[in-house]
């Protein structure tokens, strides 16, 4: 007895010299779901690319993003993706100090695909914030406000904000005369917005629009941002006239609150470019904007802006 006695309380010995005394008490990051919104500065965007953007709406429309996801890392252990709003559990937080913590913003590839992309066109992720175990850290729009940078190989090949005219005409007048109106928002007076109205009294039943033609290098990361919302779905197209070739991106599906979408045309330029026989690493393209008016009312498309913005592969 005395034996199994003696057995038993070995045993419990050695079970609490086993007892993990780990901590593990989390610190808490807690992002908000517009936390992104007006996070970049661009006070030496002019001149770190050596551009000369003045234009208020312009600056404006720079400034805009609307990110889905979030990428973390902390202490060089990367924590994961997270949808916005999140809260974000950090273990093995040894300070009370502030600290860096790598945030990238991210989106659906393609708008409407379940690949999720961080945005590669931002100078550094890094931001210094303070945790503790135990305590929830908020981060907010005032908190991410001008805090990140564009990358200075980062350039904006289209900024079209709708504010008096646009860069956008009639793709084809033999069949579409239909062009943006640039209208005054009516849910924000200091903004202003691009308006296609298909009703009953219109020339026609669809309109397809196209912007100027811009040169991409061919290696280059680009991507068009579009804020839209629309009565029925609108179709977005790459046109390379020296190809004679549309290639299709994708489809924005119809939506009457605002979304914003970022949409990958690098593989579509690099399709189109392959086609050729002349290979001198760019490209001339287009953007083109289509839809039609459905069947049993009046069809009205709305855009905030149109962004192409174009880089080196991160």
């Amino acid at each position: 007895m005395k034996k199994y006695i003696l057995l038993l309380v070995l045993f419990s010995m050695i079970l609490c010299s086993c007892k993990d005394k780990h901590d593990y008490t989390p610190a808490i990051l807690e992002i908000s779901a517009d936390a992104f919104d007006d996070c970049f500065d661009i006070s030496r965007y002019n001149l770190e690319h050596d551009e000369q953007i003045t234009d208020e709406d312009k600056l404006r429309a720079m400034r805009q993003h609307k990110f889905t996801h979030v990428y973390v890392s902390y202490g060089g252990n990367a924590i994961g993706v997270w949808e916005l709003p999140c809260s974000i559990p950090l273990l093995d937080v040894n300070s009370t100090d502030s600290t860096y913590v790598n945030i990238v913003p991210c989106f659906k590839k393609n708008g409407q695909s379940s690949a999720i992309k961080g945005y590669g066109y931002i100078k550094s992720y890094k931001y210094n914030v303070l945790l503790k175990k135990g305590t929830t850290t908020y981060i907010t729009k005032e908190s991410l406000s001008h805090l990140y940078e564009y990358h200075k190989y980062a350039t904006f090949k289209l900024i079209e904000p709708f504010s008096l005219q646009n860069s956008f005409s009639p793709y084809n007048s033999l069949t579409s005369v239909v062009n943006f109106e640039c209208v005054p928002d009516p849910l924000d007076n200091a903004n202003r917005i691009g308006v296609i109205n298909l009703t009953g009294d219109s020339l026609r039943s669809t309109f397809e629009v196209a912007s100027y033609e811009m040169n991409f290098k061919i290696n280059y990361l680009t991507y068009l941002e579009i804020r839209y919302k629309c009565d029925n779905d609108m179709n977005i197209d790459v046109f390379a006239p020296a190809y004679a070739s549309i290639y299709p991106c994708g489809g924005l599906y119809a939506t009457n609150e605002w979304q914003t979408v970022y949409i990958d045309l690098s593989e579509h330029l690099v399709n189109i470019y392959n086609t050729g026989y002349v290979y001198s690493g760019y490209i001339s393209a287009q953007v083109l904007l289509s839809g039609s008016k459905l069947d049993d009312r009046d069809t009205h498309y709305y855009i905030d802006y149109v962004k192409v913005i174009t880089g080196p592969q991160p």
